[in-house]
């Protein structure tokens, strides 16, 4: 432990009343400045003390900030490499999506246009047929009041007349319409 002023001065005191030192003026002005630069110092280490414990413990605040801040980071870039990760996925699950629509659309419309083609055709047909039914309507009466006639003849003249062909035809005919 470092001597103060006072006990300095005490065992200056001392020597002096014991005869050891006989020139005081000079061990006075040397201790005293000694002591004066030491409480200048003191003091100046006082003012200064504030100082150094408001920044030391600003340091070790922004020390502390400093890992929250680096674990953060290291949170926040986790997640956000998670996010671009799940976006990129969310991206190409669109892409693909937008393409099955794309394709979907097309085959729809191909299918439409199918459809209506399909339903001018039918109608087409059925005109057709109408015109066709109402052909062979007149030719099976025709053709069954014939051949009719013809088996009729042919039994009075007692002769065999083939009318197979004929007989197939007609119910063949009759079956369609």
């Amino acid at each position: 432990m470092k001597p103060t002023q006072e006990q300095i001065l005490s065992a200056i005191n001392q020597l002096v009343r014991k005869n050891r030192i006989t020139q005081m003026s000079k061990v006075s002005r040397i201790d005293l400045g000694l002591a004066d630069d030491v409480e200048k110092l003191t003091q100046q280490a006082k003012d200064l003390i504030p100082d150094l414990t408001r920044d030391l413990e600003g340091i070790k605040v922004s020390e502390k900030n400093i890992v929250q801040s680096e674990k953060a980071i290291v949170k926040e870039k986790a997640i956000a490499e998670k996010a671009d990760k799940k976006e990129r996925e969310l991206f190409r699950a669109l892409e693909s999506a937008q393409d099955k629509l794309s394709t979907a659309q097309r085959e729809l419309k191909g299918t439409e246009e199918s459809l209506q083609r399909n339903i001018k055709s039918v109608d087409f047909l059925n005109k057709r047929l109408d015109k066709t039914k109402g052909k062979a309507t007149k030719t099976r009466s025709s053709l069954e009041k014939k051949l009719n006639a013809l088996e009729k003849a042919a039994k009075d003249l007692g002769v065999k007349i083939p009318t197979g062909d004929a007989s197939k035809v007609l119910k063949k005919l009759i079956s369609l319409l």
